[in-house]
């Protein structure tokens, strides 16, 4: 559901440098201090004097901060302002940690403030979520919960306890549920739904792909035309899959079909929706053998492949969900990729047309009625 933008790889070697510089500069700065040179002395007391903790919430604020100042050449306007003051925030109060004993408040306020902001960018469309913001994000919470934790003991009162215990996992669930709803709400070219990514293809399609795509359809609809009945499919070596309320969808596999590829008298399963007179066929599904395999696209664009990514899937029940936008699966589940796969509806999709990820939903809820 999140890839990389292109111009927000510049981030990933900043953030590498970044962590070679420091090793590079406490190594520095003992050597110095050995040598007795004053303000290296000073440097290196003040270091040591600080918490692992508090270390660690530091590095992570620096870390954000190169990450804004590196991505400021691509984000314009308003945006493009915020991205430098809020590298300039992160690397001062990194840099306060060490040195002062003011710094946690205003970390806070600056780490809260610039989660909200992102949320807040993303579900409107102003940015797109990717990896790198969203690993951003992760370093900034992961730096709220670590100064959090450095509460004054003397000042832990009951309410502060209680807000303290609550405002991590709220901030957590907040990011996350900002982010689905950003990269639900506004997907990108490559992005059919959440969890699928397509196949790139050209803009337009020539009318020779037209015309292929056209018989790929007659041909599917006329191949699997003897499956309408789900026992002939059974019979024919098609296993039904699990059973799932939130999906009135049914596909049927079969394995031996596994070695071809977009053949119509061999499709590697058939769909079949849930109506009130039992399952009727709607379409075919093709699916190439290993993820990231592309099949072909006689239609270019029309016939367009795709494969879901961030996929949970629990051997316990067969549920499927998707991962979290930090890359997380719940407890007893695992993350998958499926090979690319192409669906060919043999009903009218409405808006959507023949070939597309999903079933339109108002053609959905016809058949359910119907």
């Amino acid at each position: 559901m999140y890839d990389i933008a292109a111009e927000h790889a510049p981030a990933i070697a900043a953030a590498i440098a970044l962590l070679i510089f420091l090793w590079l500069a406490v190594r520095a700065l003992s050597v110095l201090a050995h040598r007795r040179i004053r303000w290296a002395v000073a440097l290196v007391e003040g270091y040591l004097a600080t918490s692992a903790v508090t270390r660690l919430a530091a590095v992570l604020m620096l870390l954000s901060g190169v990450i804004h100042l590196v991505l400021i050449p691509s984000h314009e306007g308003i945006t493009g302002v915020l991205f430098v003051i809020n590298g300039l925030g992160f690397i001062v109060l990194g840099v306060a940690a060490f040195f002062t004993s003011w710094w946690r408040r205003p970390a806070l306020v600056w780490l809260v403030a610039t989660i909200v902001a992102y949320i807040v960018w993303v579900i409107a469309g102003w940015e797109t979520p990717d990896q790198i913001g969203i690993a951003c994000k992760l370093i900034e919470l992961v730096a709220l919960g670590l100064t959090l934790r450095l509460a004054q003991p003397g000042r832990r009162t009951w309410p502060r306890r209680i807000w303290r215990a609550v405002a991590f996992p709220l901030m957590a669930s907040v990011t996350t549920l900002g982010i689905w709803v950003g990269g639900l709400a506004h997907p990108d070219a490559l992005h059919a739904h959440a969890g699928a990514i397509l196949q790139p293809v050209a803009a337009v399609a020539t009318p020779e792909q037209r015309q292929a795509a056209a018989r790929l359809v007659s041909d599917t609809r006329a191949s699997i035309a003897r499956y309408q009945d789900p026992a002939a499919a059974i019979a024919a070596g098609f296993k039904p899959g699990p059973v799932s309320s939130a999906d009135p969808l049914r596909h049927f596999e079969n394995s031996a079909n596994a070695n071809a590829v977009l053949d119509p008298t061999h499709p590697q399963a058939l769909v079949y929706a849930q109506t009130k007179h039992g399952l009727q066929l709607i379409g075919a599904m093709y699916q190439m053998k290993r993820a990231g395999q592309w099949g072909p696209d006689p239609g270019g664009p029309l016939t367009q492949w795709h494969q879901h990514e961030g996929i949970c899937f629990s051997p316990f029940g067969f549920e499927f969900s998707f991962e979290t936008p930090f890359w997380t699966c719940p407890v007893g589940s695992t993350s998958i990729t499926t090979p690319p796969m192409l669906h060919v509806w043999i009903v009218d999709n409405g808006k959507l047309g023949p070939f597309a990820a999903d079933l339109d939903k108002t053609v959905q809820k016809q058949l359910q009625g119907s």
